[in-house]
């Protein structure tokens, strides 16, 4: 498994634009917060319950999950898609290599370079919030958030490598992707246990008052870990061995 989650950074890494691209994601991420909040587009719910820096925090969430699928995208283009276009997974299954493994190995990689964006754009929120915002930042929140965006909002980015790991075109994978995520938000209305999974959870965290609500964050958590885990494993299976 080492040997195989190495030779997928080693591929990765041979494209040099890719630290670059991950870069400029969370710091389009952090601009466009910053922007919205310079033409103070605000949530009432919001402002009432944590104030002004606690509606930047929920604008980041939303925009971090919307950059962060991008990103993703890109990610999973690197890692998947580009396995379609050169015609090599038939080769990876034809030699000694456990599918299952080969499609473990791959979401590690995935997901390694998803926290490196993730936790980049919350790093660089700090000086951003400080310079162009400039709003005090509640650390004890801003825990609340990396819970979020790390356990639950990630559910989003685990989506999209399902689908590039299933869907072999490129553009059908991204609209597939930005669909569901669009459909989860749609139905919250209707169905409450969506207000436990990917962004909508992030988004509702905020506006019912659940923000440092330890079980809310606990269970949407692994909620969204298990989940995620299931469409692994199922949207592989005809990987495996």
């Amino acid at each position: 498994m080492q040997c195989l989650i190495r030779e997928e950074i080693k591929k990765i890494q041979a494209d040099k634009c890719v630290p670059y691209v991950i870069t400029g994601f969370a710091v389009l991420c952090n601009l466009i917060v910053a922007v919205l909040c310079k033409f103070d587009v605000t949530n009432e719910d919001v402002l009432a319950l944590y104030g002004k820096n606690g509606v930047n925090l929920y604008f980041f969430i939303g925009i971090n999950t919307l950059v962060g699928l991008f990103c993703a995208m890109f990610v999973g283009y690197m890692i998947l898609t580009k396995e379609y276009i050169n015609d090599t997974w038939d080769l990876l299954m034809t030699k000694l290599f456990d599918g299952k493994k080969l499609v473990v190995a791959k979401f590690i990689v995935f997901m390694l370079y998803q926290s490196i964006y993730i936790l980049f754009s919350i790093v660089l929120y700090i000086p951003i919030s400080k310079l162009l915002i400039r709003a005090d930042i509640d650390f004890r929140m801003l825990g609340s958030v990396l819970i979020i965006v790390f356990f639950i909002n990630a559910f989003c980015y685990i989506l999209q490598y399902c689908i590039q790991l299933y869907v072999k075109n490129f553009p059908i994978a991204v609209v597939s992707g930005l669909l569901l995520i669009y459909i989860l938000g749609s139905i919250r209305k209707i169905v409450h246990i969506a207000n436990y999974i990917g962004t909508v959870a992030g988004t509702y965290a905020f506006e019912s008052g659940n923000v440092y609500n330890a079980k809310f964050l606990a269970t949407s958590s692994l909620l969204n870990v298990a989940i995620g885990a299931t469409f692994v494993y199922i949207s592989g299976k005809k990987f495996y061995s």
